[in-house]
């Protein structure tokens, strides 16, 4: 390697010397009387602006060898001790803007083919030293594989690298290559963008291999069942530079019968496009496509039919202006029905008629104050627990809510005035909840408002997301699906959309998390049934491509590592250039004395 690469602008010198020996003056022929007059008439002009005869050969040769090696001399020219080369860490960018295409080749392709350029020799401007540990840098970053010893063993490593996440937290992975790596290690990041912020010199050598394009992509998909028919909302963006036309169509499958089509909407820079649509009676599955473009994984979303069976609710001895209040709330739902026997939820009033019910897993009671000296209204602030599903799109602005400032109750407030309890959960052993709701209809606006049919909807969907089967069957690539097993289910089977299934055990029917890491269809089997559900992409932040990039920021040679792994050859450069230069006085010598 040169140190220093800007003393190479001495090669200039070279064409001044080729010059000299190429444009020389031509002889003319005069006719004198005598020849004793002149001092020296073999002498021939050195120099000129004519183009002669090139004379000397071998000198300018000797003269050209000098100045180049002079010139790679004051570059200051290092070779490395491979026996010294220092372990490696690489790690991989696994988001799949990875994949995206520029002339029929992925931007992974193209860093791989690098990688084994790299991987194959140790002479050159940024080496690689062995061992080699692989660092997947996806939503969480993992060690990948064993320690590659050699270049066979790197290149079958890279064989497993996929590129499938929606994002790469690359400074947790290089945080993490630091924690598991000697000082002395060095880190190289395959991505496809510049770095966030600044990385460490002569330690990190960060390379990029993306280019600019323009994409388009579906960033947000809901569907939902109201009554017997499915109501589908779509968002999808320009996430280019350019204005470009939208064509996609919804197909269900399997029969590939087309539902919907758009070929003539135009999409400026950045803008975004709603679709709104009611899907057929009993329609299946669904899958989104869009038309061809360089980043074809979010070109294609899968749709599953949402859950249709409704939840079982009951009604216990409730007031009557606030149980038609509770009823015309579930019935709005759409996905509650109300009935007499074996419900899955009941409101009622206080906590004996929760232990008479004939199914008292979930309760929601509904405490009522009628003593007028008890009760307040509070008009708010309200704290609210907004990290509990119960209150997912609740406001209370504005709200007036009558209730007792000294209530009995038991749980974890989620809704309070102050440090007065307004609705509280417990949990049980077995996994059921009692939600305990304190209000006084005749001084409060609550029921009223649409404040009320949310707080209602949310104990309903809250309810059926702990109910057996998948809380969620369509889901964006890297949150978590949940799966609620049946009792007796000891064993669940998961099988990814590309990858072997894998089992785990479920404890005590409590949910099982299973992460996402890949687009398709997932199926979910137990001994009791048989479960899928579907996983897209549905990032605009990764999908768009118009921050990649191809460069390379850092090095890996501080002075540290030029002190121990190089050793400087100028020396062996300036000895060549002496013999040279020996060399071409001699010559000129001998021909001197010739002459």
């Amino acid at each position: 390697m040169l140190t220093v690469p800007w003393a190479l602008i001495g090669l200039i010198s070279l064409p001044i010397v080729f010059g000299i020996y190429l444009f020389r003056t031509r002889s003319r022929r005069y006719e004198v009387s005598s020849l004793f007059l002149w001092v020296d008439r073999s002498q021939a002009t050195q120099g000129g602006r004519q183009i002669q005869r090139l004379q000397l050969p071998f000198l300018i040769v000797l003269e050209l060898l000098t100045l180049i090696l002079l010139t790679i001399a004051a570059s200051q020219p290092m070779f490395r001790i491979e026996s010294m080369g220092r372990p490696t860490v690489i790690i991989l960018d696994a988001s799949y803007s990875m994949i995206a295409e520029t002339g029929n080749e992925t931007t992974q392709k193209r860093a791989v083919r690098d990688l084994h350029r790299m991987l194959s020799t140790q002479i050159g401007s940024q080496p690689i030293g062995y061992p080699i540990q692989f660092i997947v840098a996806g939503t969480k970053p993992q060690l990948l594989s064993s320690r590659a010893k050699n270049a066979v063993e790197a290149r079958k490593v890279l064989e497993s690298w996929y590129c499938g996440s929606p994002n790469a937290d690359i400074e947790a992975a290089i945080s993490l290559a630091a924690n598991i790596s000697t000082p002395g290690t060095k880190i190289l990041v395959v991505t496809d963008h510049l770095p966030n912020s600044e990385i460490a010199e002569g330690r990190v050598l960060w390379k990029s291999y993306g280019n600019r394009l323009d994409n388009l992509a579906v960033i947000h998909a809901s569907r939902v069942f109201q009554e017997d028919k499915d109501r589908l909302l779509l968002e999808i963006a320009n996430l280019g530079g350019k204005a470009q036309k939208l064509r996609m169509s919804i197909i269900e499958m399997p029969n590939q019968r087309i539902l919907f089509r758009q070929d003539d909407q135009i999409l400026e820079s950045g803008q975004t496009h709603l679709i709104r649509t009611v899907l057929p009676r009993n329609t299946g599955s669904i899958e989104v496509r869009l038309d061809k473009d360089p980043l074809a994984i979010d070109n294609r979303l899968t749709i599953l039919p949402p859950y249709r069976r409704p939840i079982r609710v009951g009604f216990g001895s409730l007031p009557e202006e606030i149980s038609d209040k509770i009823k015309k709330a579930v019935e709005v739902s759409g996905i509650a029905v109300l009935v007499d026997e074996r419900p899955e939820i009941v409101f009622g009033a206080g906590d004996s008629e929760r232990q008479s019910s004939a199914i008292p897993e979930w309760f929601v009671s509904i405490l009522s104050e009628t003593d007028s000296a008890k009760i307040k209204p509070f008009v708010g602030p309200f704290v609210m627990e907004r990290s509990s599903p119960l209150t997912t799109g609740l406001s209370l602005e504005g709200i007036v809510w009558g209730a007792s400032d000294t209530p009995a109750m038991s749980g974890i407030p989620i809704i309070s005035a102050g440090s007065v309890p307004l609705l509280t959960e417990q949990r049980q052993r077995n996994g059921s909840r009692v939600l305990t709701l304190q209000i006084n209809d005749r001084l409060s606006t609550l029921t009223t408002e649409p404040a009320f049919p949310i707080l209602i909807w949310n104990i309903l969907k809250y309810r059926t997301g702990q109910m057996v089967g998948m809380t969620v069957n369509n889901l964006k690539l890297g949150t978590e699906a949940e799966f609620v097993p049946a009792k007796g289910d000891e064993t669940i089977e998961i099988e990814p959309p590309h990858r072997e299934s894998q089992t785990v055990v479920s404890t005590s029917g409590n949910p099982v998390k299973i992460p996402t890491e890949e687009t398709g269809i997932y199926r979910v089997r137990t001994a009791s049934g048989s479960y899928e559900f579907a996983v897209g992409t549905l990032s605009a932040e990764e999908s768009n491509l118009t921050n990649l990039t191809t460069t390379t920021v850092g090095n890996w040679f501080d002075a540290e590592t030029l002190r121990t792994e190089f050793r400087p050859i100028a020396w062996l450069l300036l000895l060549a250039t002496l013999m040279m230069m020996t060399v071409h006085h001699w010559f000129i010598s001998a021909y001197k004395v010739q002459k």
